[in-house]
């Protein structure tokens, strides 16, 4: 019996040697923060670069617009092959009677212009009169897609730093879920091989060692599984922060801040002052409008200040050149009733604007009222964890003790053991989880938009 005590105590001295003497980690490249890798994402995300650049595609579009108040230069040439002759008759006095010279022609005359090359060439300068209004109008409106998409850009940056938390998260969930297993399996070697020994002088069942190669090897499969999970999330982070999904990282702990209250009230009044989609639905609601009056717009007639000037080469009979300046006038007086249907259809989607901003307002304060629902039953979950693990604590430390005195057997005091490291795992989960569910709420009020 002596011998057995002390084989247990010397099983016992081990283990916290066999756990510390797991192999060394690799050298690592690059040790990541939470706030670097936000950072990081925000810089060279390639969804909100993607976002960024219809953003300057819109501010452009502004700067078009801009340009229709300008006069407007236009240009044209020909040149042709005349097919067939082009033969012009004129009668007699066709350009009058006058006296003391008589009718021009004289008698009835016909010009032919052979089959030749003729050019024409024309140019124009018009500057918009009435135009001016709709123009206007038309740079509003791209202003006003500039500004959604701007609130697209503000969307995406929110959606991938809250992106970067969950998964920065998720890998040290993992992270702590791993080592929980190696501390298991640290074990569970260390068990097998002293049952290993106790077969063999016959003091202990074979199923016995069976069972704890079993549990052993489930541990082996988990650890894999984890590790698995670990690769491809550190792949799926590199994607989002727009690098090489190659590139080795770690990622630091977290530390545990205070859990202070969330004053519900004030975050759905944040929320509906700073989510990007409710200032969206807003924009749409201006844009809306704009369309409408542009519709309407349409019936006011064009009138613009026009100056001209045209040549005719190789036709004699045309004039050379010609210039003109005065008023260009383009109005459709009937359209039979189009326009008034068109400006209808817009005034309908004004209103339909309208009833998403009320939509979006009250998927906002539910959205929000969610996340604070999960947020606390997360906290009041960390709560849990964390008297679970000052238990399971102390319960080792009783075992322990009773160990020492000879009043508890190692299996015992091993199996606490991993209850312990599983307490103290559920625990990181519960904070991670608790950290995640912070993210998400923080999400849902709009916050951390990096401008």
């Amino acid at each position: 019996m002596k011998k057995h005590v002390e084989t247990l105590c010397l099983v016992l001295t081990l283990v916290p040697a066999v756990a510390a003497a797991q192999p060394a980690p690799v050298a690592i490249t690059q040790r990541l923060t939470l706030d670097r890798a936000i950072q990081l994402a925000v810089e060279n995300n390639r969804q909100i670069q993607t976002a960024a650049l219809q953003l300057q595609k819109a501010n452009e579009d502004v700067e078009v617009a801009r340009t229709h108040r300008l006069p407007v230069f236009d240009i044209q040439g020909q040149a042709a092959q005349l097919l067939t002759p082009v033969d012009f008759a004129f009668p007699q006095g066709a350009f009058g009677e006058f006296p003391g010279v008589g009718p021009i022609p004289a008698t009835d005359t016909d010009v032919s212009v052979p089959r030749q090359l003729t050019y024409y060439f024309s140019s124009q300068v018009s500057q918009p009169i009435t135009q001016l209004f709709r123009i206007g109008l038309g740079i509003d409106s791209a202003r006003a897609t500039s500004s959604i998409e701007q609130e697209h850009l503000n969307a995406q940056r929110l959606s991938v730093t809250n992106s970067v938390k969950r998964l920065y998260f998720a890998i040290l969930q993992s992270e702590s879920a791993l080592d929980s297993t190696e501390q298991a399996l640290a074990l569970y070697r260390e068990l097998d091989r002293t049952l290993e020994v106790r077969v063999a002088q016959k003091v202990a069942l074979r199923a016995d060692s069976l069972d704890v190669q079993f549990r052993l090897a489930k541990e082996e499969l988990t650890r894999t599984t984890y590790q698995n999970t670990l690769a491809s999330q550190k792949e799926q982070l590199n994607q989002l922060l727009g690098r090489d999904v190659r590139t080795d990282f770690v990622v630091e702990p977290v530390t545990e801040l205070s859990i202070a209250e969330v004053d519900l009230d004030a975050a759905r009044t944040r929320a509906l002052e700073n989510r990007p989609d409710l200032r969206e639905a807003r924009l749409k609601v201006e844009q809306a409008d704009l369309d409408r009056r542009l519709k309407k717009a349409d019936r006011i007639p064009e009138l613009s200040v026009a100056v001209s000037y045209s040549s005719y080469f190789n036709i004699d009979v045309m004039p050379t050149n010609l210039a003109t300046a005065g008023l260009q006038l383009k109005w459709e007086p009937f359209d039979w009733g189009r326009k008034g249907h068109e400006l209808a259809a817009k005034t309908h989607t004004v209103t339909q604007a309208r009833l998403a901003v009320r939509d979006t307002e009250d998927r906002i304060i539910v959205d929000v009222n969610n996340r604070f629902r999960t947020l606390s039953e997360k906290r009041a979950l960390l709560n849990v964890a964390r008297m679970a693990q000052a238990t399971s604590r102390e319960k080792l430390r009783v075992k322990t003790n009773q160990y020492q005195v000879q009043a508890a057997l190692l299996p015992d005091v091993l199996q606490l053991r991993t209850e312990q490291a599983s307490s103290d795992d559920q625990y990181q989960q519960a904070l991670l989880a608790f950290w995640t569910a912070k993210a998400d709420f923080e999400n849902a009020i709009g916050e951390e938009v990096i401008p």
